[in-house]
């Protein structure tokens, strides 16, 4: 996608890993549509806006409603999008063990993490389609493979994870002309992810644009760390 200036859309953008990918991707010269659930509250995006005018449209969003959704969707009918990524997240618990799992950390766990990238893209499907050379990008987690998981523990966040990369595994065989691909952000020192990560968000968002921007169509289906290297599933 680095040939050409693209729009790309980028949900839950007021901060950590969505704020520092708008940053990236303003900083080179792309337009960007940035999404919160409050936009009044998100001064750093209004700063971009005021930074780069016109490149940075910012648009409420609240991946859990679907009137949030159709009304968003219907603001950006007959425009081309050329790169969706899919950043808002929910981590439940700090421990997530299964004595404490709740239906309730399952049902909003899954309510933002699956099924919110899986109606956000749905809706803004004709706009993907619309663009020359579309690329649908989800954030994931390596708390998501099977392979990996040898902790145990964060049962609501691993299994929402898992079945959103199923998702984009379905995406990608039904749509081949929309390049779907899973990134792994590392654990970032976010508010999701605390204190304790070892990556920083402009380390974690570096590696993250540059694996974007080098997204080609065979890659397709892939789940990949924000170093550029697979991820088994």
């Amino acid at each position: 996608m680095h040939q050409s200036r693209k729009t790309v859309l980028i949900t839950g953008a007021n901060r950590g890993i969505g704020l520092g990918l708008v940053s990236k991707f303003l900083a080179h010269g792309h337009t960007v549509i940035a999404t919160a659930r409050n936009p009044d509250g998100a001064r750093d995006l209004w700063e971009f806006e005021h930074t780069y005018p016109g490149r940075c449209r910012i648009l409420a969003l609240d991946v859990t409603d679907d009137r949030s959704i159709s009304s968003f969707a219907d603001s950006l009918k007959g425009q081309a999008i050329d790169v969706l990524i899919n950043n808002a997240g929910y981590l439940a618990t700090p421990s997530g063990g299964f004595a404490d799992l709740s239906e309730a950390a399952l049902i909003k766990s899954f309510g933002i993490n699956t099924l919110g990238p899986v109606k956000v893209t749905q809706a803004l499907l004709h706009n993907l389609q619309a663009a020359a050379a579309p690329l649908l990008v989800v954030i994931s987690s390596k708390m998501g493979s099977l392979t990996d998981n040898t902790g145990g523990s964060y049962y609501a966040y691993r299994m929402s994870k898992v079945a959103l990369n199923m998702f984009v595994r379905s995406f990608a065989v039904d749509f081949p002309d929309i390049t779907a691909v899973t990134l792994h952000p590392g654990w970032v020192k976010t508010d999701m992810g605390g204190e304790m990560a070892p990556t920083t968000v402009e380390e974690s968002t570096t590696g993250l644009f540059r694996v974007i921007e080098q997204m080609k169509p065979i890659d397709s289906g892939r789940f990949i760390d924000f170093h550029g290297d697979d991820i088994a599933w």
